[in-house]
C-alpha cells in the first residue's frame, strides 16, 4: 500500500510514520513532502493509495495541490486548526485529525479507510456526495464587529467593498469609503466568507465582486484591479491566481 505524508514539520511527520508502521504494517511510506510545490510535482507522476496531508504547509495551504493535480485517492488531513474541516471534506477527505495526532486517533482513521476501501462502497460516489452535502450546509459569515474606542459597530457583508491587511491589522473598507478595524485575519476570513461574492486577490486584499471597477492586463501575465473605493496602491492579481480569479468573476 503506497502512502505519502505531506507535512512541513519533520518531527511530526516522523512520528506519524512511526505510528503508521505499528497500526498498518502493510503501508509503504514513499516519501515525506514538506511543501505544496514538491507535492504537486510528486503526485503528478506517482500514483498513491492514501495521503496524509497537513493543511498549512511551508509555501501555502494544501488546497492549492488540488487545483493543480487531479486526485481520486482518499486523504486524511492533519492540522492544528479546526476551521478547515468543511473545506477538507470537499477535497477527498475521509478524516480530519487535530495535532498532535495520537496513535489511537490514527488507528481509528485507518479503520475508517479500510472500511471504505474493502467493503464494496463506491468511493468516488461517496466523495461526491460529501462534497454536495458540505456545499449545501456551509453557512458563511455575514456580520462583522468593528470597535472604535468604546463604541461597537456592525458591518454587514453587503456593506463591504473589500477587506485588507495593514501593519499586522485587518480592516474593512466599506462602500461608503470608511475604514473599520476588525479582530480577524485574512486567512480566517478567506474560510468564512461566501466564495461566490468574495475572492482573495493577493496577500493583502479580499475583494467583494461589486467593488471591482475595472480589470486591466498587467505585466508578466498578471492583472491589475481598479477598486471602488480606491485602495491607494496598485492591486495586482498574481500570476498563480489569475486563472481562479477569471473563473470566479464568471460565476
Amino acid at each position: 500500500m503506497k502512502v505519502v505524508i505531506i507535512e512541513d514539520e519533520l518531527p511530526q511527520a516522523q512520528q506519524l510514520q512511526h505510528y503508521l508502521t505499528e497500526v498498518m504494517p502493510s503501508a509503504n511510506v514513499l516519501r515525506i513532502i514538506p511543501s505544496v510545490g514538491e507535492a504537486v510535482e510528486f503526485l503528478s507522476s506517482q500514483p498513491v493509495d492514501l495521503i496524509f496531508l497537513d493543511i498549512q504547509l511551508s509555501d501555502g495551504l494544501c488546497f492549492e495541490i488540488f487545483e493543480k493535480v487531479t486526485l481520486s485517492n482518499p486523504v486524511i488531513f492533519t492540522t492544528a486548526y479546526d476551521q478547515y474541516a468543511i473545506q477538507a471534506f470537499k477535497h477527498n477527505g475521509i478524516d480530519y485529525l487535530l495535532k498532535p495526532v495520537s496513535k489511537a486517533d490514527l488507528e481509528k482513521s485507518i479503520n475508517k479507510y479500510n472500511s471504505l476501501t474493502h467493503s464494496g462502497i463506491d468511493y468516488a460516489l461517496l466523495i461526491n456526495t460529501i462534497k454536495e452535502l458540505t456545499a449545501r450546509t456551509k453557512s458563511y459569515k455575514s456580520r462583522f464587529i468593528s470597535q472604535s474606542g468604546k463604541k461597537l459597530r456592525i458591518v454587514t457583508d453587503t456593506d463591504v467593498a473589500y477587506f485588507y491587511a495593514l501593519e499586522g491589522s485587518t480592516f474593512i473598507r466599506t462602500k461608503r469609503n470608511e475604514n473599520c478595524l476588525i479582530n480577524e485575519t485574512l486567512e480566517n476570513l478567506e474560510q468564512e466568507l461566501n466564495p461566490y461574492n468574495f475572492f482573495r486577490i493577493n496577500r493583502k486584499i479580499i475583494v467583494q465582486i461589486s467593488s471591482i471597477k475595472e480589470i486591466i492586463p498587467y505585466s508578466k501575465s498578471r492583472l491589475k484591479i481598479e477598486l471602488a473605493p480606491g485602495f491607494g496602491e496598485d492591486v495586482i492579481v498574481s500570476y498563480k491566481n489569475v486563472h481562479d480569479f477569471l473563473n470566479w468573476i464568471k460565476k
